[in-house]
């Protein structure tokens, strides 16, 4: 059967226009399917990528708006920084990215369609475009989000949280009373935890001068969390809004079908976000590696079974950080506000920040996990009520 293209890849955010150029470079013919006209409009990321992007991706200068060197973490009542001697991330111009790996992706010969993908026909590699407009590929692959029409037609049903986030002017004083600190620089990130948006957190990320990213996921609507955001703001800052944002995080599921006949899923369509942090977009580039890796053998080999290969190379790459990862949330999910006070005050009183600084990964949380329980600091920090629950959640024995 002739096709009209080996690959076609839906939606040229920065995960398919990552794929697309590591398919062409193998010398295949690719398309990308954008119903957008702008790349990267609305906004919907915190921006933040941790130090090991280069692992998985090019990271030109240009984007990179600041580095993070540490955190402040908060609760009501209680204040921990961590920090390492190196830069830990960097803060980016997420827009500006995304139109550099497009543009990265076009400039080695991959076309791009400005349609929007209706439907698939999976079994037979057909994808329908909006205007009664049908294309042919030997494989097609979903990059288009959250809401993936392709993940959709191939039988997931996905949930969600709901995120939001505020652009705002913060001065340097309003923040250093914040931390409670007059020598912190503009280079560490602040967190926040709060009963009210548990299983997730709110996040307060430094630009250039005065200007911050401030937002947070959790299971509460739009609505509530621009309530939290602005009531949050009000009891601890002087600022100024500039803009508003809105958007979804996956929550992963190992039961979603990312291969599926001729089709696959990468990113934010498979669901493949961290559980703690709501992040993904490394993880989603290095999905897009063992992708590639899969496609151009199905291809080469004419055999479609191959692609199950990559499910299962991905889950045997990150099924088990992921699962220590649930086991945290859902600890921390059981703390009220007194409880994460509690938390809090103990990790300080066992010295816990030095640990957290020289373990702490934002890509593999399970490393201080691990050190954590070898140290038997689980019990020493937690509401001696809680152990029960908290044995059953982690398996100890």
């Amino acid at each position: 059967m002739s096709r009209d293209f080996d690959v076609v890849i839906i939606g040229a955010g920065p995960v398919g226009s990552t794929i697309a150029y590591y398919l062409s470079k193998k010398g295949l013919n690719v398309t990308l399917i954008e119903k957008k006209t702008q790349i990267g409009y609305p906004l919907q990321c915190a921006g933040i990528l941790s130090k090991h992007i280069f692992q998985y991706n090019e990271l030109p200068e240009e984007v990179i708006i600041n580095t993070v060197q540490g955190a402040f973490l908060h609760t009501n009542d209680h204040i921990l920084k961590v920090q390492k001697d190196e830069n830990v991330a960097y803060i980016i111009d997420r827009i500006a990215y995304d139109e550099y790996l497009l543009k990265r992706a076009l400039d080695n010969n991959v076309k791009i369609i400005n349609k929007k993908a209706m439907d698939f026909d999976i079994e037979n590699g057909i994808t329908y475009l909006s205007d009664n407009e049908q294309i042919s590929s030997k494989i097609i692959i979903g990059c288009d989000g959250y809401n993936s029409t392709l993940s959709k037609k191939m039988g997931n049903v996905q949930n969600n949280f709901n995120a939001s986030q505020i652009l705002a002017e913060i001065p340097q004083k309003s923040m250093e009373k914040y931390r409670n600190s007059t020598q912190s620089g503009n280079n560490y990130v602040d967190t926040y935890l709060n009963e009210e948006i548990q299983p997730g957190f709110l996040w307060i990320i430094p630009l250039k001068g005065n200007r911050y990213r401030v937002g947070l996921f959790s299971n509460q609507t739009h609505k509530q969390q621009d309530e939290f955001l602005k009531d949050f703001l009000n009891r601890n800052f002087e600022f100024e809004i500039i803009e508003k944002y809105k958007g979804f995080i996956p929550i992963f599921n190992d039961n979603i079908n990312i291969v599926k006949n001729r089709a696959i899923l990468i990113g934010d369509a498979a669901a493949q976000i961290k559980p703690t942090s709501g992040g993904g977009l490394l993880m989603a580039f290095d999905a897009c590696k063992l992708a590639c890796k899969h496609v151009c053998e199905a291809i080469n080999k004419n055999n479609i079974n191959i692609l199950y290969d990559y499910q299962k190379e991905f889950l045997n790459r990150y099924q088990r950080e992921f699962n220590y990862q649930f086991k945290v949330q859902k600890t921390l999910n059981l703390l009220s506000n007194e409880d994460l006070d509690y938390f809090f005050l103990k990790l300080k009183e066992n010295d816990c920040e030095k640990l957290i600084s020289k373990y702490g990964d934002m890509d593999m949380q399970s490393t201080l996990v691990k050190e954590f329980i070898k140290r038997g600091l689980i019990f020493k920090i937690m509401p001696t009520f809680l152990f029960k629950k908290i044995i059953k959640i982690f398996g100890f024995r």
